[in-house]
């Protein structure tokens, strides 16, 4: 299979589609248009096997016609599909957009709209080579990326159906990289986040007599303190993490003291140990201050963490091998880690895998502002690699 020369011979497709998705952004866990969408388009590419997970997303197999009886490998490609509470304006880094959203409030600002067209695009060349291949290929369309958890529907059912694969593979748009380049490396590429979100009860009062209240802003200012500093006093140096509180809600006029206040805000980690360092020390913080100021201290994101995205070995050096392959050598670039979290890190837990890197930079076309910001576009040509690279990932997979 010549899969550039596939891919160039549906690039329009590629933007058609993207556009289409653009001009209808849906926010996590609304996305019944572009459900839908993904759906008749899987379908009229001719695949039999697809099916919408409720509240999970979309679900398409590829049987490979060259697959053994036994020993027979399936991998799993992954795009998100969801768009973010942004209002998008007229341009984007200086250029005249060459499509805008049509839904006021909502953008698609971080690259699912090119992600799922991508992948839509891969789907259709796999399906029309199936013949060839010497594996299974597992199309997934991953809902509520943004927040919205619907990973955990996808993973549910796929325990529940018995469905599992032996890779995984999927990327994200990179506005640090130009377009036409593709980053990915074993080990570290995103952290798992901790949501932090606290509700502090006092007593009421006016501030005129402050000796008859007990001020939960008082406890905040003291509680956002400690938060901080937890990474100096308590967290190697040398693991990556980082903590932030970014959002305070309390008070409703300058001479009225309120009765609460609440907290929220985000920790990141890539190691366990210093996820677990965190979370104890955020309970012996609560204790002690609830003991100090006689006021209660309300979790309001109790649950358990996502894992962060690590990339396997064998996985790293596969993409590697396909990316030479689709763009050359010298178009590969090492993996961009972040400290920015991404769900991909659940597909991890069942089967090895990576998560890589699209250059989607081009200042030519004022492509290069980064992911949630008004201004952030992308140069559609970058889609010929990323589709480029769900096909070649495949058939390197299938080739081992």
């Amino acid at each position: 299979m010549d899969i550039r020369k596939e891919v160039e011979n549906i690039f329009p497709m590629l933007v058609e589609q993207r556009r289409h998705l653009h001009e209808d952004p849906e926010l996590s866990r609304r996305e019944f248009h572009t459900v839908a969408y993904i759906i008749e388009r899987l379908k009229a590419f001719g695949l039999d096997e697809v099916t919408e997970i409720p509240d999970g997303g979309v679900i398409a197999f590829i049987r490979g016609g060259k697959a053994p009886a036994e020993g027979k490998k399936m991998i799993l490609l992954r795009a998100d599909i969801d768009a973010l509470p942004i209002d998008e304006p007229e341009t984007n880094n200086g250029m005249q957009r060459v499509v805008r959203s049509k839904n006021p409030g909502v953008m698609h600002a971080c690259g699912h709209d090119a992600h799922t067209s991508m992948l839509l695009g891969a789907a259709k060349i796999l399906h029309e080579h199936k013949d060839e291949l010497k594996g299974d290929v597992l199309c997934c369309f991953e809902r509520g990326e943004e927040g919205g958890g619907n990973i955990v529907n996808i993973i549910k059912y796929f325990n529940d159906m018995g469905i599992k694969y032996d890779l995984c593979f999927g990327m994200h748009v990179e506005p640090g990289y130009p377009a036409g380049t593709f980053g990915v490396s074993a080990g570290n590429a995103d952290a798992a986040p901790i949501g932090i979100g606290y509700r502090i009860t006092g007593k009421g009062g006016h501030g005129s007599r402050t000796d008859l209240a007990n001020n939960p802003i008082d406890v905040m200012a003291d509680f956002i303190v400690k938060i901080n500093q937890i990474r100096g006093r308590s967290i190697s140096p040398f693991d990556d993490f980082s903590v932030a509180v970014c959002q305070v809600v309390s008070g409703t006029a300058g001479n009225i003291i309120p009765e609460t206040a609440e907290l929220y805000g985000t920790a990141r980690f890539f190691s366990h140990d210093a996820r677990n360092i965190f979370q104890h020390k955020m309970a012996d913080i609560v204790k002690g201050l609830e003991l100090t100021y006689g006021c209660t201290i309300e979790n309001l994101r109790d649950r358990a963490p996502s894992d962060p995205l690590l990339n396997d070995a064998f996985a790293a050096d596969c993409a590697r091998s396909a990316a030479a392959r689709v763009i050359g050598e010298e178009n590969l670039l090492p993996q961009a880690v972040t400290m920015g979290s991404e769900s991909f890190g659940r597909y991890l837990t069942i089967a090895p895998g990576c998560y890589g890197n699209l250059g989607i930079a081009n200042p030519a076309k004022g492509a290069g502002a980064w992911i949630h910001d008004p201004k952030f576009d992308l140069d559609e040509d970058s889609m010929k690699t990323g589709c480029a690279m769900h096909v070649a990932m495949a058939c390197e997979f299938f080739d081992r």
